[in-house]
C-alpha cells in the first residue's frame, strides 16, 4: 500500500473518531438533569369550608316545623336558639340537611342560628340568623314568621315565611345595611318590578329563582322623610300586573342602626317587634316596652303591620 493512500486512511479515522466524539458530547449535554434536581414541593390543596346556611324554615298553624339547609358534606350542624342547642343533624354528601324538631315549638319569639362541627376544625357559626315568631294557637291560623338577617346586621334580609296566604306579588322587607337603602320582595318569577316613591320612579329589578325574590338598591340616595311606596309587578308590554302601595319612612342615615328612645318608628315591611327593640334598646327581649306603649294598635305582640306609627317610649 502506498504512503498517499495509508495517511487517507489515517485522516479518515480521524475524522471518525471526531464525529463520534462531538455526537457522544452532545447527548451527554442534553441529559435529564438528576431527578432530585426536579423535584418541587407539591403544597396540599386548601380546603374551602362551607359555612352553614338556613334555607327553608317553615312552621304550620298546630306548631311543627321544618328547617332546611347547606353546610358541608358530612358535617353537623347545630341548631341554635340564641345560645342553647335545639338539635343537631349531619349533613350528606351534597351538604344539604333536613331537620324536624320532635316537639311542637311553643309561641313566642326565637333567634336561631347554626354551628357546624367538623373534624380537625374550630366550629363554624353561621353567617345569618333566623328571626322566628311562632303565634298563639288561637291566632286564627295566620302562621308563624320567619325573617333571615346577617348576624351583624348589615346587608339585607330574606323572608323565608310570612303570615297568612303567599300573594304572587308583595314587598318584604326593608333594610338599611350600611345605611345603604335596599327593598325587597317576591312576584312571579322572570316578571319586572317597578317602585315608585310618591309616584317619582326609582328603579326596576326582576324576580328570579325558584321562589320568584326581587331586590333592589336605588341608584340616588332617598332623603330623609315618609313617602308612599308603590311596586308594579308588570309583563313585557309594561302593562301594570299587580299593584302594591303602603307608607314608606326613610330614616336619617346616623339612624338606621340604632333607634332613640322617646321618638316614633314606621314600621316597615320584615319588621318584627324584636327588630325594633333591638335597634331601639340594644336587646330584642325588650320588645314588651314596645307593645305595651301601643296597645291600642297591637292585638299581639307577633302581628304588627307595615305603615303602622309607634311610639318608642324611654329607656327604662
Amino acid at each position: 500500500m502506498n504512503k498517499t493512500v495509508i495517511i487517507g486512511l489515517i485522516g479518515a479515522v480521524a475524522i471518525s473518531a471526531a464525529i463520534g466524539y462531538s455526537v457522544v458530547n452532545n447527548n451527554n449535554s442534553k441529559k435529564t438533569p438528576h431527578p432530585a434536581a426536579q423535584t418541587t414541593q407539591k403544597e396540599d390543596p386548601v380546603q374551602v369550608i362551607i359555612p352553614p346556611t338556613f334555607d327553608v324554615v317553615r312552621v304550620n298553624p298546630e306548631g311543627n316545623a321544618v328547617m332546611a339547609g347547606r353546610a358541608n358534606p358530612n358535617s353537623t350542624v347545630e341548631i341554635l336558639d340564641d345560645d342553647n342547642t335545639f338539635g343537631s343533624v349531619t349533613t350528606d354528601d351534597r351538604g344539604e340537611w333536613v331537620f324536624v324538631p320532635e316537639n311542637l315549638l311553643e309561641p313566642g319569639e326565637r333567634r336561631l342560628g347554626l354551628r357546624m362541627l367538623m373534624e380537625g376544625h374550630d366550629p363554624v357559626l353561621s353567617e345569618h340568623v333566623v328571626i322566628l315568631v311562632v303565634p298563639e294557637r288561637s291566632a286564627g291560623g295566620n302562621g308563624a314568621l320567619a325573617v333571615k338577617v346577617r348576624r351583624d346586621g348589615t346587608g339585607n334580609s330574606e323572608v323565608l315565611q310570612k303570615p297568612g296566604a303567599q300573594d304572587a306579588f308583595g314587598v318584604d322587607a326593608i333594610d338599611y345595611g350600611n345605611g345603604q337603602l335596599s327593598i325587597n320582595g317576591h312576584a312571579a318569577t322572570g316578571k319586572a318590578v317597578h317602585l315608585y316613591l310618591d309616584n317619582r320612579f326609582i328603579g326596576k329589578t326582576q324576580a328570579d329563582g325558584d321562589k320568584g325574590l326581587w331586590s333592589l338598591t336605588p341608584e340616588h340616595d332617598i332623603a330623609p322623610g315618609t313617602y308612599t311606596l308603590r311596586a308594579d309587578m308588570v309583563d313585557n308590554d309594561g302593562q301594570v300586573l299587580a299593584r302594591r302601595e303602603m307608607p314608606f319612612s326613610r330614616a336619617e342615615p346616623k339612624d338606621t342602626q340604632n333607634l332613640k328612645p322617646g321618638t316614633f318608628a314606621v314600621v316597615q315591611p320584615g319588621n318584627s317587634l324584636w327588630r325594633l327593640a333591638r335597634k331601639t334598646y340594644g336587646e330584642g327581649t325588650r320588645y314588651h316596652l314596645i307593645f305595651e306603649a301601643n296597645k291600642d294598635q297591637i292585638q299581639t305582640p307577633d302581628m304588627i303591620y307595615p305603615g303602622q306609627v309607634f311610639r318608642l317610649p324611654g329607656n327604662q
